[in-house]
């Protein structure tokens, strides 16, 4: 567990001190329900209260960071400016700063609620001040151009003409953009439409694809591994001590971009002798490749992960 890892869990503690588990637990299930069904805000608002934030922060919370923080090491050029789309409680903000503890960062958030557990968690963890901005998604544009700009699992929350408008905003305002979605095969498709508006856009993709054609496959995503507290673990009815969430992401950018030989698309499979990559590959295909033992390639291969660049075969 990073350190960052720990302050967060430390503030959520602290947050969530002295707070009935019952009452907890049934906004909690309110709260999976809608993320399982991915009902869009405007039919369905999120965090109406402080405890609709606080049971959001503590169930989701740390799983956003992480896929997000995973998604964002692919990020070549480091950034000084940041805005966060949609941030809720400041998910994008922790991970960012987990990466680029100096960069200036805004968080853009409709629910108030969110905002002011937000800045409740962020107090004394981080040396640079974070501005909050409480605004629809619907009406803001940013008045300046920044470095960086997140947008964290929003667009499941949104009709396809805001998610449209949106990224259009996003363009017009950011260097380098990151779009993180679930990593269902509604998130995957969600993901691919702000990579085509994007390049129409003049953006290069920068990861995870290594190519600017269309996707090869039917469903990419990808996972990263994350602690379960104790309160995490009762509160989502867990046995194990950590999860592994699912998300589906792009970064696109306009400033040069190093493009990788190929991505590897799943988890590798390790056989006796050799292993087994699924790649998606610079030419725009997706192919499995099998590395035998007596391959060079062989050592690089046995320690690539899911997500990973893949190493050069031989």
């Amino acid at each position: 567990m990073s350190s960052v890892d720990i302050q967060l869990h430390a503030a959520l503690a602290r947050a969530v001190a002295g707070v009935p588990h019952h009452e907890l637990r049934g906004r909690v299930a309110a709260l999976s329900h809608r993320y399982r069904t991915e009902q869009v805000a405007d039919t369905a608002p999120g965090m109406r209260d402080a405890l609709d934030a606080l049971a959001y922060a503590v169930v989701r919370m740390p799983a956003t960071f992480r896929a997000l923080q995973t998604a964002l090491s692919t990020v070549e050029h480091q950034p000084t400016t940041h805005v966060d789309i949609g941030g809720g409680t400041g998910a994008a903000a922790w991970a960012v700063a987990a990466l680029w503890p100096s960069v200036t960062t805004e968080v853009v958030e409709r629910q108030p609620a969110a905002v002011r557990l937000g800045r409740q968690l962020a107090a004394g963890n981080f040396a640079q001040d974070w501005r909050w901005t409480t605004a629809d998604l619907r009406d803001w544009t940013s008045p300046t151009t920044v470095d960086l700009m997140t947008i964290g699992y929003v667009l499941n929350e949104l009709t396809e003409e805001t998610r449209s408008d949106l990224i259009r905003s996003a363009a017009r305002s950011a260097k380098t953009i990151v779009v993180v979605e679930p990593g269902t095969p509604g998130g995957h498709r969600r993901t691919l439409g702000a990579r085509e508006l994007l390049i129409a856009q003049g953006f290069t993709i920068a990861a995870p694809c290594p190519h600017q054609g269309p996707c090869p496959v039917d469903w990419c995503h990808f996972a990263a591994r994350l602690p379960r507290t104790e309160l995490h673990r009762a509160l989502k009815d867990g046995t194990r001590n950590y999860e592994d969430e699912k998300f589906a992401y792009v970064v696109a950018t306009r400033c040069p971009v190093r493009p990788a030989a190929a991505r590897v698309l799943t988890r590798p499979i390790r056989r006796k002798g050799q292993v087994v990559l699924d790649l998606c590959t610079a030419s725009g295909t997706a192919e499995r490749v099998v590395v035998p033992k007596s391959s060079p390639s062989y050592r690089s291969a046995r320690g690539a992960g899911w997500g990973d660049e893949a190493p050069m075969i031989r």
